[in-house]
């Protein structure tokens, strides 16, 4: 074996006290350091039993880069990436608003269930239902943990150990391992696939109804497309059928548009009135998406099929807190404001960013930056919406290119995310590309600085 692939000498391995002893000054609580320490002695040991390679670097230095993780484990990160709700960076950024809100009911108490009329128990979910409502057309609605959480309850209130009819091109798995036959198992449902991934007709599902039919569920393919010879059921088609069987309709719109996203050069997507419109009866979308809000998904649609929601004892388990109700109802405002709102959500002002705007502001960096060891430029860039919203669609963005004589782009990449705040870039051809559709012009100073000290 060559010297890197040795086992690790154990008679050299520190003490416990002794890693302890070694970060002093990180102020972690005394158990915490301890028991990293110790979890970090025994994988070096398993690992030495099985003749594997020994750890790279010394162990104090390892440990001491374990502890300053955690301690620095969830902060703020500056998005060059291009991808606006990036689903890594937490989707949709928190707009001013929804932080003033939480900041008045900073060291108190709100009511959340309780109605200040009567001083009796009330409902958290009134809070938001007019404003769901007003937004979405429906007859009621009501917000739960997140869309998963959406779908899952919903199809286990409607249809558990019942059968539910969907195309085969409508059996879509997201990010984090989200996939539609998986849900409609832990629902207690029953899956019956119509149609082929490519070609599905209305005559697939109505051969498939049967006395056990519960519920026609349609799924908004949100990240991805198939192009060529297709044949997919509108939605009018299917409400058609359900009524004519009386078996409810329910479509999962996944990213949830409430305005037309084809005035920011971007390919349209069913808005949420218009589903409700078309007759559908529930109406599934995320809260931390398009909506631009925390994370959370609302269940939408005709009142007696929310009420029979409501009692599910699933719904417990699944509901908001006081903090994704205060900060949707901030969102589900700026919505009613008409475009003065939008303006106040972060993810539309990105994409109402023009791209001169942006160049001016990447000539206006790179003319400030003084490292001789840099070499910079203005590109023109494609960005994305992200988290499923329009897969398919670019936007015109524009981006630093950034070279540095003695490092590679991953080792920039690495410096950059190891800067405070984190910077985040995406890295083409070897070149580190800072996208500034998604960066506040209030970072560009961040950046400037972050990329002097390269």
């Amino acid at each position: 074996m060559t010297k890197d692939n040795e086992s690790f000498d154990l008679s050299t391995l520190p003490s416990v006290d002794a890693l302890l002893q070694s970060v002093s000054d990180i102020e972690l609580p005394h158990n915490l350091k301890k028991n990293e320490a110790r979890t970090l002695l025994d994988d070096i040991r398993e690992r030495a039993s099985k003749g594997k390679a020994a750890p790279q670097g010394k162990v104090e230095s390892s440990y001491r880069k374990k502890l300053l993780k955690i301690a620095n484990s969830l902060r703020r990160v500056i998005n060059g990436t291009g991808v606006v709700i990036h689903t890594n960076l937490g989707r949709s950024p928190l707009s001013a608003q929804m932080l003033e809100a939480m900041e008045a009911l900073r060291d108190g108490y709100v009511n959340l269930e309780l109605d200040l009329d009567d001083g009796r128990r009330g409902n958290r979910h009134d809070h938001l239902r007019p404003w769901i409502q007003s937004i979405s057309a429906a007859e009621d609605g009501i917000l739960v943990n997140n869309n998963a959480a959406a779908v899952l309850l919903t199809l286990n209130t409607l249809a558990d150990r019942k059968e539910v009819i969907i195309s085969r091109g409508q059996l879509v798995e997201i990010g984090g391992s989200f996939r539609i036959p998986e849900i409609l198992r832990k629902a207690g449902s029953k899956l019956v696939e119509v149609g082929t991934t490519n070609r599905t007709h209305l005559k697939d599902y109505a051969e498939a109804i049967t006395p056990r039919t519960r519920l026609l569920l349609w799924v908004h393919t949100s990240n991805y497309k198939i192009s060529g010879f297709t044949k997919e059921v509108s939605l009018q088609d299917l409400v058609a059928l359900g009524q004519e069987h009386s078996i409810p309709v329910m479509a999962d719109l996944g990213s949830g548009a409430l305005v037309p996203i084809d005035e920011f050069g971007l390919q349209r997507e069913p808005l949420v009135s218009e589903v409700i419109e078309a007759g559908v009866d529930i109406v599934t979308f995320s809260v931390d998406k398009l909506l631009g809000g925390p994370q959370g998904g609302v269940i939408a649609g005709r009142q007696a099929l929310i009420k029979k929601i409501e009692k599910n004892n699933l719904l417990r388990a699944l509901r908001p807190d006081k903090t994704q109700i205060i900060l949707t109802l901030q969102a589900l405002k700026a919505f009613s404001r008409g475009d003065e709102g939008l303006n106040d959500i972060p993810i539309y002002r990105d994409l109402h960013t023009s791209v001169q705007t942006l160049k001016k502001r990447a000539q206006s960096l790179v003319s400030k930056i003084e490292n001789s060891s840099l070499s910079l430029s203005v590109l023109d860039t494609e960005a994305q919406v992200g988290s499923g919203a329009s897969p398919s669609e670019k936007m015109t963005s524009v981006g630093i290119g950034i070279k540095h004589t003695k490092m590679k782009a991953a080792r920039i990449s690495s410096c950059m995310r190891s800067s405070h705040p984190a910077i985040m870039g995406r890295i083409t051809n070897d070149l580190f590309i800072i996208d500034l559709k998604a960066v506040r012009e209030s970072e560009d100073a961040l950046i400037l600085a972050a990329l002097r000290l390269l």
